[in-house]
């Protein structure tokens, strides 16, 4: 039979439940709803133990963990599995244009403003500091990265290129890996926002 049966499923009906019923009925309607949904997951799991089928209880499987599924870590920011982040932010105006009739009308001159995401991760802080690194250092090199981008034509500076947002993403990371030599060791995530619903974004390790 069901783990909910002879009464085992408190979650199912609170104790007293018609004054609750009476007093509450929205909160009696949502707990009885969530309570037989339960209960069905739990009879279809332990239909499919007993078929044969890879357990839903903890019984016989790796145990899970806030990192990920059945032990499995999950993976972020560009490799850490945990760690620490510092984010900074800054703009850019530029001017490009595309070759391959696959880009439509932006074959065509066009301008963009690039809103421009950099996340510095680390495993674990500067000594004595309790930093990723210094925030002002970073948003002055950033700022120097973008420079020779910022209301200029792409096309001029790298010609024969299709200077898609993909693109400029690793422009800019290889620009910051340059001038972060020494200064800081870790995982570069670099986000370029087209507009409010569409980015692009390269992720690479400085050592």
């Amino acid at each position: 039979g069901s783990r909910c049966s002879a009464g085992r499923c408190p979650f199912l009906l609170p104790p007293r439940f018609p004054s609750v019923q009476k007093k509450h009925p929205k909160m009696f309607s949502v707990r009885l709803s969530l309570g037989l949904v339960i209960a069905g997951l739990l009879a279809a799991c332990e239909a499919g133990n007993t078929a044969g089928a890879r357990p839903c209880s903890p019984q016989g499987a790796a145990p899970l963990s806030r990192a990920g599924i059945r032990g499995t870590p999950m993976r972020l920011r560009g490799g850490h599995q945990s760690g620490y982040s510092l984010g900074i932010r800054d703009s850019m105006m530029i001017a490009h244009s595309f070759k391959g009739e696959e880009f439509g009308p932006a074959q065509g001159m066009h301008g963009a403003t690039y809103t421009v995401d950099v996340e510095f991760s680390a495993d674990k802080l500067a000594e004595r500091l309790n930093w990723v690194m210094d925030i002002g250092v970073a948003m002055d090199v950033l700022k120097k990265v973008l420079q020779p981008y910022n209301l200029k034509n792409l096309d001029e500076i790298f010609p024969g290129e299709n200077t898609t947002t993909e693109f400029m993403c690793r422009k800019v990371f290889e620009g910051l890996s340059a001038e972060l030599q020494g200064k800081f060791a870790g995982s570069v995530n670099v986000k370029l926002w087209e507009s409010h619903s569409a980015w692009a974004s390269f992720t690479g390790d400085i050592k």
